[in-house]
């Protein structure tokens, strides 16, 4: 079976991004599976070898057509100048922020002109995005911006769990006051349509309470019965597997125990803190909805660390593998 071809963009410059773009796209078991391209500066991508030690030849390309992904080298997609100062500088900036879309931007083109399979994207900075003048919640919000995509979901994969989010990146009280019964139906089929486009055959979803004992009745708040409750009968009346509305402290522990097909938290931090209290750093999440497959890190840019070598790549090395599985998937199904 060929293998498919990935576009890891490098993300933020002067975070950890260039260490661990380099150290997934030198690692035997990403080679074996996928023909790893880096987007990102050739020039930042060496000082990063320089500080690994890593020796592999690393060949730049200013074209995607132009692209040699089997050559016996590291293939470095590069045509934005990006001086090699800004590596490993420790913070945000305008520069560095408008890189990071940058390679996004140029990603995306890579798998809609099919010259790439899939993504998957080292860490970039919102506050760099920001300053470069890029006004969106997050990656997951610019790549369906730039697909031009209207629904679309983040999941987040952690040991046996898919966790979906009813709201994601916007204020508790934002999210608390966008939460509806339709909302909340409709994400449910959404979410049974993506995990049965995976090949998932467990499709029991979960569904996470909002209050403390989901409620108890209405004591504690009664969100459950007036909006997750007659969500879930819905989506049950249309023939889905949904059970809950579940209880947030337990949740999580049956689904780590392999109970359910995927999860839906209510807020970011509910479904987050799980997360990374159970497996902090080796999460990987992928934009689903979107007619391209896009993997990333489910960590930041750790400015503390950037530079020193000190960085675990073991996550960019899962995202990357993810999206070429997820790619083989969709070639077999189309």
């Amino acid at each position: 079976m060929k293998k498919p071809v990935i576009a890891i963009t490098m993300g933020d410059a002067g975070g950890i991004g260039p260490e661990i773009s380099l150290l997934a796209a030198t690692d035997a078991k990403v080679r074996e599976a996928c023909k790893p391209v880096i987007v990102g500066s050739a020039a930042i991508i060496r000082k990063a070898s320089d500080v690994l030690g890593n020796v592999k030849k690393i060949m730049a390309y200013s074209s995607i057509y132009d692209l040699d992904p089997d050559a016996d080298a590291v293939a470095v997609l590069d045509d934005f100048e990006l001086d090699e100062s800004f590596f490993a500088a420790g913070g945000a900036s305008a520069v560095t922020g408008k890189a990071a879309v940058h390679y996004m931007d140029v990603a995306a083109e890579m798998c809609m002109s099919g010259c790439a399979d899939a993504i998957a994207s080292a860490p970039l900075n919102k506050h760099g995005m920001e300053l470069a003048g890029y006004h969106f919640a997050g990656a997951t919000e610019y790549f369906a911006h730039l697909t031009k995509t209207a629904e679309y979901a983040m999941v987040l994969f952690f040991g046996p769990i898919k966790m979906f989010y009813a709201t994601n990146h916007v204020s508790l009280r934002e999210a608390l006051d966008s939460i509806d019964e339709e909302t909340v139906f409709k994400k449910l089929v959404f979410i049974d349509k993506i995990i049965k486009s995976m090949g998932e055959q467990k499709l029991l979803i979960a569904v996470a309470a909002i209050n403390p004992h989901a409620g108890e009745n209405g004591k504690m708040g009664r969100e459950e019965t007036e909006i997750l409750g007659p969500a879930i009968e819905n989506a049950q009346r249309a023939g889905l597997s949904v059970e809950g509305p579940v209880p947030a402290d337990t949740l999580f522990i049956k689904a780590k125990e392999g109970m359910y097909g995927a999860v839906l938290a209510m807020f970011h931090d509910q479904g987050n803190i799980a997360a990374k209290l159970m497996d902090f750093g080796s999460g990987v999440t992928y934009i689903s909805g979107l007619p391209i497959i896009r993997t990333s890190v489910a960590h930041g840019t750790a400015y503390d660390i950037a530079g020193k070598g000190l960085a675990s790549a073991d996550t960019m090395k899962q995202a990357v593998l993810k999206a070429s599985s997820l790619s083989l998937k969709r070639s077999m199904n189309q």
